[in-house]
């Protein structure tokens, strides 16, 4: 059965193009989308499958630890950590059971289950004032209570103070009748013009006063209706269900936030119109200080695409398209559109124009005018599941601040390049970590990304071979990169077996020398494999980068002792010690370590040899 089971699974991709096919009049999506649906199905079976592998495993550990018929209840949490961890099901468990004449502590498993349900409940409780949570219970004891759910409708009027009254105070576990002073608490209100967290956008902050003081709001959630304010009493006497209270948002914070919500709007577009339609949104959030988006698409997208989908949001930030917003019946929704009224799409529907333009579905709180988002910056891209993007970008202030700085190491790079020798390697090396931690516009950094490669190319080429090269064919740079890479290798293998050889004729029973090649590091550890090759004899190699004042090390001891692995890292953790290396490492008799301090090589090759003559 337990077979049979695998192999139904396993067949599930292979029947896309029959339910395509039986479907696909009624969802079209189905024969538009069918090869990449049956890749995406084909790749989640090979992940189950190897779920099905880890599972068995444990399940055959249990098993052979089994007193009498019954998989007890311990091995029952195994396997609930194991459908919990990893998604193996306890029917799995089960039907594999049965199989071998066994059956399974369900309750056991059960109980497992809800230990784990309990401790998710008691990581959502209250916890400093910011994550009160309202389950079903509570919201049920409300509405048992005859409290209404709140109308937070006032939530889209900004820079008004909101008159309400407050109709529960709960704290975590249960709704009493008087706050007291600084409590932890939540507070839902009869109305409000705060906006509770949802749709990926963050909460209002602000503060609720009446007659008893201040309450300090620092998160607003909903649940069931009821919109929860989550803070503190701030002073005065108790606040006391019944008591009148004026709601005051921070709309200094809001209108951080708003740009940021109205420009996922702007990028989903702008996303769709460069990459194509079978762009979906998966997700956002919209914070004061930036948006992320998180949308479908197979691949990294090209810096160039980068360019285009952030010109398309600036150009309708240039534009000053008004932002409308309006209320749909039946069934209210919130229809968002930039640059045309709702009025004006609901009444010609089919008109072509409107897919020049954003529309969605929102109950967000967004700008009014897209010129109050002043600028866009797209900062990065990528990739966080299969098929799925994730693109972060900053608005306004936060905008600029990205384009001066980029426009700032733009301006140290062609400084740099007027630079030659050491001073030029040290101002690429500061850059290329600078820009790599830079929040900067994402083309704009691979833009500056490659004018490093070209510096970098024209030093190593310049040092190597003597030879000016300002080339931006990145094939040619590749190609370059690969050619001195072999003639490093080169180099350190021949001065390598040189010295060794020599050693060997003087009937020595190690070798140690220094070798030019800077801190590439495969082409010390290609000297050493030469010389433990051909040699036989134990030797550690060495190679610096002045002016990084930076060293690699590799030490190598033929495998003629069973002990070569632990020997090599005592030799090689000696010698970095004047190095100041990070902690070396290796298997099968060959040990590696980087050092900070070249200016000690001399007394590391003075220690190398000691050690050498002592033990080796």
């Amino acid at each position: 059965m337990f077979v049979i089971f695998c192999l139904m699974i396993a067949m599930i991709s292979s029947l896309v193009g029959i339910v395509a096919k039986v479907m696909g009049d009624v969802f079209p999506e189905l024969k538009q989308y069918q090869s990449k649906i049956q890749e995406i199905i084909a790749e989640e079976e090979a992940s189950f499958g190897r779920t099905l592998v880890k599972g068995i495993e444990k399940f055959k550990k249990a098993a052979q630890d089994v007193q009498g018929t019954t998989i007890s209840g311990q091995a029952c949490t195994e396997a609930f950590i194991l459908w919990d961890t990893y998604g193996f099901p306890i029917d799995l468990t089960q039907l594999m059971a049965e199989e071998r004449g066994l059956t399974v502590d369900v309750e056991g498993f059960n109980i497992a289950m809800e230990e784990a349900r309990q401790k998710a409940r008691s990581a959502r409780s209250k916890v400093v004032g910011e994550s009160i949570v309202m389950d079903a219970d509570a919201t049920s004891e409300l509405h048992k209570n005859g409290v209404a759910t709140t109308n937070d409708s006032y939530k889209f009027i900004w820079n008004q103070e909101h008159e309400s009254v407050v109709k529960a105070i709960y704290t975590g576990s249960e709704f009493i009748e008087i706050a007291p002073d600084v409590a932890d608490i939540g507070i839902v209100l009869e109305s409000t013009s705060f906006y509770a967290e949802k749709g990926g956008q963050i909460y209002d902050t602000g503060s609720i006063e009446g007659s008893f003081g201040s309450f300090i709001v620092n998160n607003v959630q909903v649940y069931g209706g009821f919109v929860l304010h989550i803070g503190s009493v701030n002073g005065g006497k108790g606040l006391y269900v019944g008591d009148k209270v004026t709601c005051k948002v921070d709309y200094d914070r809001r209108s951080l936030i708003a740009p940021n919500h109205t420009c996922t709007h702007m990028l989903n577009f702008a996303l769709r119109e460069v990459l194509g339609d079978h762009v979906d949104q998966k997700g956002s959030i919209v914070l004061p200080e930036k948006l992320r988006f998180d949308f479908s698409h197979g691949k990294p997208v090209h810096p160039e695409d980068l360019k285009k989908i952030e010109s398309i949001v600036n150009q309708q930030i240039t534009d000053e398209l008004d932002v409308y917003a309006n209320e749909i019946y039946p069934d209210p929704v919130r229809v968002v559109s930039i640059g045309r009224k709702v009025e004006d799409l609901l009444q010609d529907p089919d008109n072509k124009e409107w897919l020049s333009i954003s529309t969605e579905l929102c109950g967000g709180t967004h700008i009014s005018n897209t010129r109050e988002a002043k600028s866009f910056a797209l900062l990065s891209e990528e990739g966080i599941a299969k098929g799925v993007r994730r693109i972060t970008a900053v608005t306004t202030e936060c905008a600029f601040k990205a384009l001066e700085l980029a426009s700032s190491m733009s301006a140290e790079i062609s400084e740099a390049s007027k630079s030659e020798g050491s001073l030029l390697e040290k101002k690429v090396a500061a850059l290329k970590s600078k820009i790599d931690a830079a929040a900067i516009p994402a083309a704009l950094k691979a833009d500056l990304r490659t004018k490093i490669s070209q510096l970098e190319v024209r030093m190593v080429f310049c040092g190597s071979l003597n030879f000016f090269c300002n080339t931006s064919d990145q094939d040619g740079i590749r190609k370059l990169k690969k050619k001195i890479a072999e003639e490093n290798v080169q180099k350190a293998v021949k001065a390598a077996i040189d010295v060794a050889t020599i050693a060997a004729s003087e009937g020595k029973t190690f070798c140690i020398t220094q070798v030019d090649v800077g801190l590439d590091t495969a082409a010390v550890r290609e000297a050493v494999l030469k010389v433990l090759e051909q040699q036989g004899l134990p030797i550690m190699v060495f190679s610096t980068d002045e002016t990084l004042n930076k060293a690699v090390v590799y030490a190598g001891v033929p495998n003629t002792s069973p002990k070569n692995g632990q020997v090599v890292l005592e030799w090689l953790n000696e010698v970095m010690k004047p190095l100041k290396g990070k902690g070396g490492g290796g298997k099968n008799g060959i040990a590696q370590d980087q050092g900070s301090d070249a200016s000690c090589l001399g007394e590391a090759m003075d220690i190398a040899a000691k050690f050498a003559s002592l033990k080796l």
